[in-house]
Formats: C-alpha cells, structure tokens, sequence
C-alpha cells in the first residue's frame, strides 16, 4: 500500500503510521523536504531517491489517485500485535502459545508462503523484526493468501530482546536449522514454544542461536541439502500440531476413564 504527497506522508510519520520506506524523486528543491527527511530520520525510516524514471514507474505501481508531488511512502497493510500481549491472552484462554519468529526472511513470496503455512497450522502469531527482515507488501498479502490479515502479526525493534522476554514469559524458543543435532520429529513441540527460522543464504543470526534452548533440523533423503525455508516451515508447523492433537486426544481418553 502506498500513500503520496509531502503533507501527507509528513501526516502519517507524525501518527505513527506503519511506514517502510519513504521514495523521493531526485531532483526536488532541499527546502520541500528537508523537514520530511528529518521526521524521517526520527522514527527510523529508510529514504530512498529515485531517478525520474523508476520514479514514474513507482507512481504506475503504486496506481495513485492523486498527484505524488515527487513524494511516496509505501505503509503496511497489517496492523502489528504487541507480542506480550498476545502471548498473555493466549495464556488466558487456556491455550499453550505457539509462535513463529523470523529472522532476516526478506523474499515476499517465502514470507507470504511461512505466514500462510503458520495461520493453517494454527499458530497463535508472527513475529518479524522492523529491520533485516521482509514487510507485509502486496506479494506477501497475496502469497499468504490473505493469512496476514487473520494471524496476529508482531514487528519488533530487536529479536534477540525479543527471545530473552519470550522466555521469561514461559516459551521454549526452538531453532530449526541445518545445524540442529535433534531431528524435528524426536523433540516436544507440544509445549509453549517459539519457533525461529532464518533466512536460506543468511541462516540464523548467532546471537539468536546462542538463545536457543534447542536447534533442530530436519533430516535429508536426496542429494540436495535443504529445502526452501517456506516448506521447512510447515514442516515443523504441522509436526508441532500433530503432537499438540496427540496431546489433546491422550487428555481426553486419560480423563475418560477417570
């Protein structure tokens, strides 16, 4: 989603709105900006430049309804959780919290495809960081298939505070990685836990790996030696649902029999 012109990208820095990143056409007089780039530079938020061409080919993306004045910001389309608090309703409800948490996952389709496998899973959220990582854009809306708008979604300044606070919340934070000496299928998924993937070129930050209390991986058959992030993700997303529906059944034959 895109909205455009100087006031009105200025508007919504100033509210707060979601933005991930601001477009200037190069070439526009320093005083018609000067005040955007450092409302900008405030809350954080990438500013690019684009030559006259690639800007009008923005605009056409973009399908604006009114005149950009050289000015766009591309906003996301999601409206972000707080992830403590999702964590202590799911607490409240009686459910045992299930996560995802991706570190530096910036491919649209990956992304769109994790969120999509996630909310059939029955994950409770998603939790991507604001930098080093892909938003919520069009590709993604449209790959997940429309999940982001049903899953709670979190965005956080740093994942590695993040998994320390997820921990002393009760969770269990499981790596999944190529490294990992436990196979997906012979560790308890069953349980409060937060589930961290990363990238296929990247990996998995080692600062986030040193607060893991477990890596795991998914074991290979063929001659190539990993799969698409996308599938490893629903692979341990469904591999944690089997095991929770075990748990829930094995509860109801045990108090059957009381």
């Amino acid at each position: 989603m895109y909205i455009n012109g100087r006031n009105a990208v200025l508007e919504a820095i100033r509210s707060g709105e979601s933005i991930e990143k601001i477009y200037l056409q190069y070439g526009l007089p320093p005083e018609g900006t000067e005040d955007l780039r450092r409302e900008a530079r405030g809350a954080r938020i990438p500013v690019t430049q684009l030559d006259r061409r690639k800007f009008r080919d923005l605009e056409r993306r973009a399908r604006l309804g009114t005149r950009s004045q050289g000015v766009i910001a591309r906003i996301d389309p999601v409206d972000y959780v707080d992830i403590q608090h999702l964590i202590a309703a799911t607490w409240e409800k009686g459910e045992i919290p299930i996560i995802a948490v991706l570190d530096r996952i910036t491919d649209p389709h990956n992304l769109g495809a994790i969120i999509r496998s996630a909310e059939c899973a029955g994950l409770h959220g998603v939790v991507i960081p604001r930098k080093g990582g892909g938003g919520v854009t069009d590709v993604v809306v449209k790959t997940s298939a429309g999940a982001v708008h049903s899953l709670p979604m979190a965005r956080v300044e740093r994942l590695v505070d993040l998994l320390r606070d997820l921990k002393g919340s009760g969770l269990r934070v499981v790596a999944c990685a190529e490294s990992g000496s436990v196979e997906y299928d012979r560790t308890d998924l069953s349980g409060p836990i937060a589930l961290l993937l990363g990238s296929e070129g990247e990996g998995i930050a080692p600062e986030l790996l040193a607060e893991c209390d477990q890596v795991i991986s998914i074991p290979m058959a063929g001659s190539i030696g990993s799969l698409n992030v996308s599938v490893a993700a629903g692979v341990i997303f469904f591999e944690a649902l089997r095991q929770r529906r075990e748990l829930e059944r094995s509860g109801r034959t045990e108090s059957g029999h009381r």
